[in-house]
């Protein structure tokens, strides 16, 4: 399998370094739109998209319309308008996948495996926080965001986002905030995201509350916690039982292998384009839900 991979920086590099380790890929071609490259450089029908955000809508659409099979970088497009329009252009067994990188990590399979033991779901928290590489264009709700909503999409089955209160600030004169909070309810569970480039450590945590339980995912440490016994009696246990796996994954080869599966099998992904289409829906009420406030 041939594969032309467009962008060549913090993302792309780390792309094409574990695409040496992918079966069945032949070749790699790198298109270095930086170098002055355009997309017009591309010789192969495969392509990974990994360049800044704010262009995955007008790169991904030229590319679907020239019939080729794309596998882009989150988010599909700033919009869902967007991500409907790049829909509505895909020929037949043409794949798009979109880079939902957790949808692929074993620790959300793990978190999967685990949650009939906490019974129903009442609340998800996330923290996705880190120091720097800030970007100008977008802010940390396009930036961060769109694998927390994948996530909470997959969980809880995809329903509209209501009752959002959000706040944010900006320490850096960017013209996107560095910091941003959004609280929401979505299939009756409340939800809260925290999201963040402007602090001193780099913490990606998820606790899933359930009625019997609680699993608390932290992907820097590698680990999924499971509480159970939380209740005796009619009140709160203060010694509950806590059982921590810990789960080796590399998230992005599993995507990888994903993309090339799917050509090879003529199959549409996890991460197809109405999962993106539906994330962008919820992207689009929290940005404007932030934009009224």
């Amino acid at each position: 399998m041939e594969i032309s991979l467009v962008g060549a920086g913090y993302w792309g590099s780390k792309v094409a370094k574990e695409l040496q380790t992918i079966p069945n890929v032949e070749q790699v071609e790198v298109i270095d739109i930086k170098e002055g490259k355009t997309l017009k450089d591309i010789n192969y029908q495969n392509v990974i998209l990994a360049t800044p955000a704010i262009d995955h809508y007008t790169q991904t659409l030229e590319l679907v319309r020239q019939g080729r099979n794309v596998y882009v970088e989150k988010p599909l497009a700033m919009t869902a308008e967007q991500c409907v329009d790049i829909k509505n252009n895909i020929q037949a067994n043409q794949i798009v996948m979109c880079g939902y990188i957790f949808m692929y990590n074993d620790r959300f399979k793990k978190v999967k495996e685990l949650l009939p033991k906490i019974g129903l779901i009442q609340h998800i928290e996330s923290n996705r926080l880190n120091w720097g590489r800030y970007q100008k264009k977008i802010s940390t709700l396009h930036s961060l965001a769109p694998h927390d909503v994948s996530i909470i999409n997959y969980l809880l089955g995809y329903h509209e986002f209501e009752n959002v209160i959000c706040i944010g600030d900006n320490f850096t004169n960017n013209t996107q905030n560095d910091r941003e909070e959004y609280s929401f309810i979505c299939n009756n569970v409340s939800v809260k995201l925290n999201l963040s480039w402007y602090y001193p450590e780099k913490i990606r945590t998820m606790s899933i509350t359930g009625e019997k339980g609680l699993i608390f995912w932290d992907e820097e440490a590698k680990t999924i916690k499971l509480t159970t016994d939380i209740w005796q009696s009619d009140r709160m246990n203060y010694n509950p039982t806590t059982e921590t796996f810990a789960v080796e994954s590399n998230p992005l080869r599993n995507e990888l292998l994903e993309f090339v599966e799917c050509v090879h099998e003529n199959r549409q992904p996890i991460s197809n384009v109405d999962n993106a289409v539906n994330v962008a829906k919820n992207l689009d009420l929290l940005f404007k839900s932030f934009s009224h406030n």
